[in-house]
Order: structure tokens, then sequence, then C-alpha cells
């Protein structure tokens, strides 16, 4: 037998997995993000790990495009744990007057996020400088 041979697995052609995805627009991925967060947030009060499952695969679809949340879905978010977020269900909020802080407690991972907030511009301006 001649060493010329070759074994007829290395033979083979390979297959080519690339797979071809289809291209959209950052208009087209921001709608698709803020569809499913919206579905989300509809359903979460009858099945939370349907809602964390669109919620996922809306961060997923963000992370992978690389485009930001809106300002008003990028707080339902906790950022130690990733988990959507719903006040009253899987969070707790509370304010402090004193403090002049959002306080937002996971309910999943037991951990505090506190977001600064103002009564006014000149009252935020007045603190900058």
């Amino acid at each position: 037998m001649p060493n010329n041979e070759r074994s007829p697995q290395r033979t083979r052609k390979r297959k080519n997995r690339k797979h071809r995805f289809q291209v959209l627009s950052q208009e087209d991925y921001e709608a698709q993000i803020v569809s499913l967060l919206k579905k989300a947030d509809e359903i979460i009060s009858k099945d939370m790990d349907k809602a964390q499952q669109f919620a996922k695969q809306a961060r997923k679809i963000q992370m992978k495009t690389r485009i930001k949340f809106p300002p008003e879905w990028k707080k339902r978010f906790c950022k130690h744990c990733r988990t959507f977020l719903y006040p009253g269900i899987n969070c707790r909020v509370r304010l402090s007057s004193t403090n002049r802080v959002i306080a937002i407690k996971c309910n999943h991972c037991n951990k505090y996020t506190r977001i600064p907030y103002y009564r006014s511009k000149e009252a935020k301006n007045e603190l900058q400088y």
C-alpha cells in the first residue's frame, strides 16, 4: 500500500458552516428591540419566564448590534444580574428625599441600584459647579 493514498476522512469536502443572515438597518433593529421589550412588559405579570426570555433576546440583539437601549428601557435591567425588572413584581422602588436617590432593589439578586434625581435643572446645575 503506497503512502500517497489518503484516507477517506481526509478527502471529504468541508461544509460551509457560515450562515448568511439578513442585514437590517439600525432603525429596524431598534424597532425590534423595543417591540420585544414591550412584549416582555405586557406579559411579565402572567408569565415571568417568557418575559425574561423576550428581554434576554432584546439584550442579545442590542449587544450584537451595539445599539444603545432607549432611555426609558435602560433602567429596567438589573445592573448586577441583568434580569428584566418590573416594579412591584420582581423589584422594589423607593424614593429618598434626603439623599435625592431612586433606590431599586432587585428581588432576584437582592442588590440595590441607586439613581440620582433632581427636582429641577437649576438644582442639578448648582451641584455641578
